[in-house]
């Protein structure tokens, strides 16, 4: 397959458009981009008194791609020669403005106090999102390298909103589609003052019911039975098997059931944040709750949202299978502390192996990894009704609408047994 020519030059880049991110590393060029030549962008990428500096070239050829670079550079060093001399460059196209937007979001040419801290993976789905849009358009014969945002109207984002809902089962995947596309244009009338009608503005999201579900004791004690070596290999839909297993799944996708942590959450957990009794003892564990830190302390300014998890005798025979006790106090991880892995790549990991086993269990589709913590939590309301004051979720409103199984709740009233009138069946 055909790709943009690569060779190292300082401040030149290769980028693809629809992975959204730089593909060549000097080592392993593409870094396995699987995306044809025209997704693919030489970008240049300078430093000036600090400031990083980006633009996506025009040119498709490597020897113009560093000509056009050099002139970038010239021109960032002559910043009076730029205003005086050159015409203003005037973007119009979608897709020339779903790439600033990529750019915005990292934070690239932000004041310093408007920047906000997004996740890569935040980023590279939410444009994904709008490629879609893109892609969308362009199968129904718009010319994307014609097709300005002025021309975009209402008709044509309302084809695709229903195609969204003709074809996209999740109300929340749906609402993920949607609200990139509120956001984008949010982007242009605010933040780029564009003078065109915010079209989404009028769109609904779909209504997500929440209706939390937990895995049943013997289901969850299945899926475990399955996690082992000997038949661990998954062949994907292109032919490619991948192997399941690793010495560390069974104890992570047990930590997340024994913790109530969220998976990031739980690869984060190290031996130091065990705490222990003064007649050293387990007495519980810190835990910290990055979603929150992310939505509400990103510049670190607040103390550190903690969640105090409590020891139950499941976490305590887990621990003790990690040898809590010889690693006690030590800034090491405990899930595989000893791998050269990321924890983002170990809870990506995980995460595929729950659905591999769960798969081999013979459980409903509906169930992830996600539904650990659905579980836990559902069974400490139940057996405590202290879940909210051991900091899992900022409000207890949270908890009971999107975390707590009603049905479980239920029956549990049923084994108490509940009766309007006290006297019946007394």
């Amino acid at each position: 397959m055909k790709k943009l020519k690569y060779k190292k030059f300082t401040g030149l880049h290769i980028v693809c458009k629809k992975c959204n991110k730089n593909i060549e590393v000097s080592s392993v060029p593409y870094r396995g981009c699987v995306h044809p030549i025209d997704k693919q962008k030489y970008k240049a990428i300078v430093k000036i008194n600090g400031i990083r500096k980006t633009r996506d070239l025009k040119a498709t050829e490597y020897d113009e791609a560093v000509k056009e670079l050099l002139r970038f550079k010239e021109d960032l060093a002559n910043p009076i020669n730029i205003t005086s001399m050159l015409p203003e460059i005037k973007y119009e196209l979608l897709v020339d403005f779903i790439m600033m937007y990529s750019d915005w979001l990292e934070n690239i040419n932000v004041p310093k106090y408007e920047q906000k801290i997004r996740t890569p993976k935040y980023i590279r789905e939410t444009i994904g999102y709008l490629l879609k849009l893109a892609q969308f358009l362009k199968d129904k014969g718009h010319d994307l390298e014609k097709l300005t945002i002025y021309q975009v109207n209402k008709f044509m984002l309302g084809d695709y909103y229903e195609h969204l809902k003709q074809t996209i089962k999740s109300p929340s995947t749906f609402n993920h589609n949607l609200r990139a596309i509120k956001n984008f244009y949010n982007f242009l009338v605010y933040e780029k003052e564009l003078i065109i009608l915010n079209i989404p503005k009028k769109m609904k999201l779909l209504y997500e019911s929440p209706n939390p579900t937990t895995i049943a004791d013997e289901d969850f004690l299945l899926l475990l039975s399955k996690i082992n070596p000997e038949d661990s290999i998954q062949t994907l839909k292109n032919g490619v098997k991948k192997n399941r297993f690793r010495p560390y799944t069974k104890d992570g996708i047990e930590l997340c059931a024994y913790t109530g942590m969220r998976l990031e959450e739980v690869t984060s957990l190290k031996y130091s944040d065990i705490i222990m009794s003064a007649d050293r003892k387990l007495d519980y564990v810190i835990g910290t709750d990055l979603k929150f830190q992310r939505a509400h302390n990103s510049d670190s300014t607040k103390a550190v949202k903690t969640v105090y998890i409590p020891v139950s005798p499941e976490l305590e025979n887990l621990l003790k299978r990690l040898n809590y006790q010889e690693n006690i106090g030590l800034d090491k991880y405990l899930i595989a502390g000893d791998e050269n892995i990321t924890r983002s790549s170990l809870a990506k990991q995980l995460s595929h192996s729950f659905t591999f086993y769960r798969r081999q269990a013979g459980l409903e589709d509906g169930i992830s990894i996600k539904h650990l913590r659905k579980t836990f939590l559902t069974k400490l309301h139940l057996q405590t009704g202290l879940t909210e004051s051991m900091g899992y979720q900022k409000t207890a409103s949270v908890v009971l609408k999107n975390y707590i199984d009603k049905t479980a709740v239920a029956r549990e009233v049923k084994r108490r047994n509940f009766s309007f009138f006290r006297t019946v069946g007394n």
